[in-house]
């Protein structure tokens, strides 16, 4: 039974370790403020967050596809649009996304 006790501490550890980098995620994704982060990385060129263009076009109420969004975030547009793709994580691409499917054109 020693024997058996080492065994079983070896697979919990590696069990946790398998699953820590998921959790690690979602509490990344609880702690995030997209509003922050759009803000701070989108809101210089897509005014009023969003809501009314700038530099960029208006975001709030577009007809463009969550592939189409996800893609210009990722790989962005010449020559205006940087891309963010090395700057962000599927977690925050997806708050991204998600954020803009929800804007309202009135904050």
């Amino acid at each position: 039974m020693t024997v058996m006790r080492p065994a079983l501490m070896a697979c919990a550890l590696v069990a946790a370790f398998v699953h820590a980098p998921a959790r690690a995620e979602e509490a990344q994704q609880a702690s995030l403020n997209v509003q922050q982060l759009f803000a701070t990385s989108c809101g210089w060129c897509h005014q009023s967050g969003g809501r009314s263009a700038g530099r960029g076009p208006k975001l709030a109420g577009t007809d463009k596809s969550d592939e189409y969004i996800i893609n210009q975030i990722k790989k962005g547009k010449p020559p205006g649009m940087p891309s963010f793709g090395g700057s962000f994580n599927d977690a925050q691409i997806g708050a991204i996304l998600s954020y803009i499917r929800n804007l309202k054109d009135e904050p």
